[in-house]
């Protein structure tokens, strides 16, 4: 599987996935959209006037906090470590990582939160966090 490459437009929020990189910049609104990095959470605001602009900011997740980590289905740090600790084994992250797709449906929208979430499982198997 190659690393996801994602884009949003800041103007209107629009985000895409790049497949097949052309080397034509991606365009949304009359502007380049923005490559959203790995670990990014992706917001929008309605500023005055009823525009509304897209935030990017890094996502922290070494904190112990609750935050979502995916927007698209309002899925949050806690309740992916709730579905990690629901399973004995911790020896396949990718089997983990379906496991908790399947349950929380993260990753199941745009797509951005998934190195987000193999982070937090790689973290949780790492540091033995079960149970």
């Amino acid at each position: 599987m190659g690393e996801n490459k994602f884009f949003v437009c800041e103007h209107c929020g629009n985000v895409v996935e790049l497949v097949h990189d052309s080397g034509v910049p991606i365009m949304c609104c009359g502007q380049k959209m923005t490559r959203v990095e790995p670990g990014t959470e992706v917001t929008w605001e309605v500023e005055a006037g009823g525009k509304k602009v897209c935030k990017l900011k890094p996502v922290d997740t070494s904190t112990k906090e609750n935050y979502v980590v995916c927007n698209c289905n309002n899925v949050s740090y806690f309740d992916i470590l709730d579905e990690i600790h629901k399973h004995s084994n911790l020896d396949n992250l990718l089997g983990m990582f379906e496991e908790v797709k399947n349950t929380t449906h993260c990753s199941t929208g745009c797509g951005g939160c998934y190195d987000k979430v193999i982070e937090i499982i790689s973290e949780t198997m790492m540091n033995g966090e079960k149970g």
